[in-house]
């Protein structure tokens, strides 16, 4: 064989290799393309039947039942979903809901979910041109209702320069956030929930359960005033008067506090 057979030879041998070489190339696209269209057609079929979240378990809520939330955030058919909820947990705008901050929707299972609850820290409200204006430990403004939502004090007696949502209300004395929140905790720590909290000129406070006025003063012994007030509630819960723990001094023993029906004038 001389040199131009051997070329060729060679050049038809090279041909053959490359183009073996470019056919197995695309048997693997083919199959590659084969597996993903596989995939997105068992996900297809997958979506379609049988893999509706029917599990939901809720934590973090305390403002909302469990079934209210569900209900606010699985708002379509679709939500149901549980492929759709993945999606819609990576690149869904969530669901905006009052006094929550932000949740979290995990898919656990091919029929559950979680969802955590992370809410607003509100510490009490003021009224405001027909609304309610939510204030956190802060007295940053963090929600605004025409309804006075339950367990949260409507304060009174504040006097404020301006409201703007989401900014800290401008007022006198910004000590009074800080009285606010601990009352408010003190409070929830006896399952006492006022409708009201007046302040007046000097900062005094004055509770309000229904017909019942509870005068607590200033913020000295607030807690031990609370407990008080506590271990009072149950024998003058539902009357229409006024009970006096201005006046507690911690080194009383057996203390008495006054109280003053409605039309007996005060102390």
């Amino acid at each position: 064989m001389d040199r131009r057979e051997a070329r060729e030879t060679e050049h038809l041998e090279r041909y053959r290799r490359e183009k073996a070489e470019r056919k197995a190339e695309r048997n693997k696209k083919r199959l590659r393309l084969m597996g993903i269209l596989s995939f997105f057609l068992l996900m297809l079929v997958l979506f379609g039947f049988g893999t509706r979240l029917t599990d939901i378990e809720v934590v973090g809520n305390t403002r909302y039942t469990r079934d209210e939330l569900v209900s606010m955030i699985f708002t379509q058919d679709r939500d149901w979903n549980t492929f759709y909820a993945l999606y819609r947990n990576q690149f869904g705008e969530p669901e905006d809901i009052p006094f929550v901050e932000k949740y979290q929707v995990k898919v656990t299972g091919l029929h559950s979910a979680r969802i955590t609850v992370y809410e607003k820290s509100v510490a009490g409200c003021i009224e405001y041109m027909g609304s309610y204006m939510y204030f956190d430990r802060e007295g940053i403004i963090v929600e605004s209702s025409r309804e006075l939502e339950e367990n949260i004090p409507l304060v009174t007696g504040i006097r404020f320069q301006s409201i703007v949502m989401y900014q800290k209300l401008e007022v006198e004395d910004e000590a009074v956030f800080a009285e606010i929140l601990n009352l408010s905790q003190l409070l929830a720590q006896y399952e006492l929930f006022p409708e009201k909290m007046a302040f007046d000129k000097n900062r005094r406070v004055t509770l309000i359960l229904g017909n019942l006025r509870a005068v607590l003063g200033d913020d000295s012994f607030l807690a031990e005033k609370v407990a008080e007030f506590s271990d009072m509630y149950p024998e003058i819960a539902g009357r229409s008067g006024t009970v006096y723990l201005d006046e507690y001094r911690p080194d009383v023993k057996n203390p008495s506090y006054l109280f003053v029906p409605d039309g007996d004038g005060g102390p």
